[in-house]
């Protein structure tokens, strides 16, 4: 008996398809859109068939236009290209062999660098209180009230 792989090859899809799609669905022309964003047909098809790339002016631009947030556009045209690196990488046979350095990463702060963060962070904890203290004498409530409010806040 046989069996077969059906999977088929990972292919990164560029945010201009995304778009394009996008576009169909509204049954907004190209012409149109183009004309909306600010931009040359020409450069809104080379854009939706994947040769030109997403800056942040233009996910502006679509945002402004679509209603779709820019940041999703940006999201979009940094993971296509990530993507495009990576599936090259595999294509070519390069294989990480690098370990992380755990000295120099930033997930991983030295003794002296948590003790500043710390101390940092406890004083602003500290003017945080400071702030919520005033605004509970301002709210004049009672001692019950106050102090179910400290107990929750943990002061």
């Amino acid at each position: 008996m046989e069996t077969r792989n059906n999977t088929r090859p990972f292919l990164p899809v560029h945010p201009g398809e995304i778009l394009k799609a996008e576009l169909k669905e509204r049954e907004i022309k190209q012409k149109t859109f183009a004309e909306m964003i600010g931009m040359r047909p020409s450069h809104l098809s080379a854009l939706l068939h994947g040769s030109r790339n997403i800056s942040p002016q233009l996910a502006n631009r679509i945002e402004e236009a679509l209603g779709i947030p820019a940041q999703l556009w940006l999201n979009l045209q940094t993971n296509y290209n990530l993507d495009v690196i990576r599936t090259s990488d595999l294509v070519d046979g390069y294989i990480p062999t690098a370990k992380p350095n755990r000295t120099f990463a930033i997930a991983y702060p030295s003794a002296d660098e948590d003790a500043h963060w710390d101390m940092a962070f406890k004083s602003g904890q500290k003017d945080i209180v400071r702030k919520i203290e005033s605004v509970l004498n301002e709210l004049n409530l009672s001692d019950s009230q106050a102090a179910i409010l400290r107990r929750a806040i943990e002061i």
